[in-house]
């Protein structure tokens, strides 16, 4: 079994969805319409309403946890990530970001390291992600096995004009 305490360097907290939205709507997805805390995303290619229905419920965690690290002066958010519950097994790692006058200090591989830790300890067998190629060795120097990177069709923006992204499934085994 993997070590992932070994990765986390930095002080990560629980955060609220309404302090992880902005940053998503900004900074990761701008201009996508209706970003949500979850995705009916199962793997890169197959997608399941019934992650739907459970998050809408609040049943399990398919609705979403959302971590975050703040600075210690003004308590800013200047790094996240989040996860959610797929099914019984299958936990997904989503929406990682950095600040980039943050980033080059571990903080995204604390992030992933400690979505991955929270969903081991709740019982999941496996995480899995969709990363940016350029995040890719974060994921890789977590543990995570990561695929060819593509270009797919990531979200219609706000005037409805298709944003495409390339990215790569990522997994990593907890169990």
């Amino acid at each position: 079994m993997i070590d992932l305490k070994k990765h986390i360097n930095w002080q990560i907290e629980e955060i609220t969805y309404e302090e992880i939205y902005p940053i998503w709507a900004d900074k990761l997805w701008p201009g996508r319409p209706k970003i949500k805390p979850w995705s009916a995303m199962i793997n890169a290619t197959e997608y399941s309403m019934q992650i739907k229905r459970y998050a809408e419920s609040n049943f399990g965690l398919y609705g979403g946890k959302f971590f975050g690290i703040k600075t210690t002066d003004t308590g800013q958010v200047i790094a996240i990530n989040s996860g959610h519950q797929c099914s019984k097994t299958l936990f997904r790692s989503r929406g990682l970001f950095v600040y980039p006058e943050f980033t080059r200090r571990g903080m995204a591989q604390s992030l992933l390291a400690h979505t991955a830790l929270f969903a081991q300890e709740n019982g999941f067998e496996k995480i899995w992600s969709y990363p940016h190629e350029k995040a890719m060795k974060i994921y890789e120097t977590v543990g995570y096995t990561c695929g060819e990177p593509h270009e797919h069709q990531s979200y219609k923006n706000q005037d409805r004009v298709d944003v495409f992204r390339v990215n790569a499934y990522a997994e990593l085994q907890l169990i």
